[in-house]
């Protein structure tokens, strides 16, 4: 639809009054005219940003873990930035982080059409607008990169539990047996009660691994780096051992 001079006109916009009184050379209005425009470049971005997430999804991490005290969290590269803020930042004083520097920044975004009313729309004709976002990118972009080689750093002095894998046959092998009341007093608390392991490796299989003997020293003597020996004794040592020693997995 065209209006009176000739100019296609958008569906859904309300035809543009100019004032009067306003100015001809080098304006435009704000509403709707320029807001329509950052609407269409936001738009087109946040399509292009959908695209490809689909076609290059992210693969999924593996299953939480509470045993596994290996992990290092970290957020999302988006927001690695705010983490790396917050560890310059004293405990004390991390509301400075979390609400205080982000809210300031936020707000000065938020009123910068009203801060800078500047007609030049050059950047070199703006140089505290265009300097202050130069700031910030350089700014954000450096805790950035310095959230990521200092996580590799972490990662490399810490590597991630490997995850162990179960055998097919998960069937705790003659439950009735007295010796596995002594394990669940004794050894589930580690081990956990299916034998899948918790703080302490799964024993499920360890049948396959160890001989009823082998399994009674490792019970006396304990074995590196975490477990303790002499939690069992005696004759229940023993009948505990050769318990865990039907525990043949395929």
């Amino acid at each position: 639809m065209a209006d009176q001079s000739g100019k296609e006109r958008i569906p859904g916009v309300p035809r543009y009054r100019k004032p009067k009184d306003m100015p001809t050379n080098g304006t435009e209005p704000f509403f709707p005219n320029f807001l329509l425009k950052e609407w269409i470049v936001g738009s087109v971005l946040l399509v292009a940003f959908i695209l490809w997430i689909v076609f290059n999804p992210v693969e999924l991490a593996a299953v939480a873990d509470p045993s596994d005290t290996s992990f290092i969290p970290v957020p999302d590269w988006y927001f690695l930035f705010l983490y790396q803020l917050l560890k310059y930042i004293p405990g004390d004083y991390v509301w400075l982080g979390t609400v205080v520097i982000p809210g300031i920044a936020m707000t000065l975004l938020a009123l910068a059409p009203w801060l800078d009313r500047r007609k030049a729309r050059h950047p070199f004709k703006r140089p505290i607008a265009t300097g202050a976002m130069i700031v910030a990118v350089i700014f954000m972009a450096w805790l950035t990169r310095e959230a990521e080689v200092q996580h590799e750093a972490a990662l490399a002095k810490n590597p991630p539990k490997k995850k162990v894998e179960l055998p097919k046959d998960t069937a705790i092998v003659d439950q009735a047996d007295p010796a596995a009341k002594t394990f669940g007093t004794s050894c589930a608390s580690c081990h956990g009660a299916e034998l899948k392991g918790q703080l302490g490796p799964a024993l499920l299989g360890i049948g396959n691994k160890y001989t009823p003997e082998q399994i009674e020293e490792i019970i006396k003597n304990g074995k590196p780096p975490g477990m303790p020996g002499g939690l069992v004794k005696g004759d229940d040592a023993k009948k505990l051992a050769e318990w865990l020693g039907k525990q043949k997995q395929k």
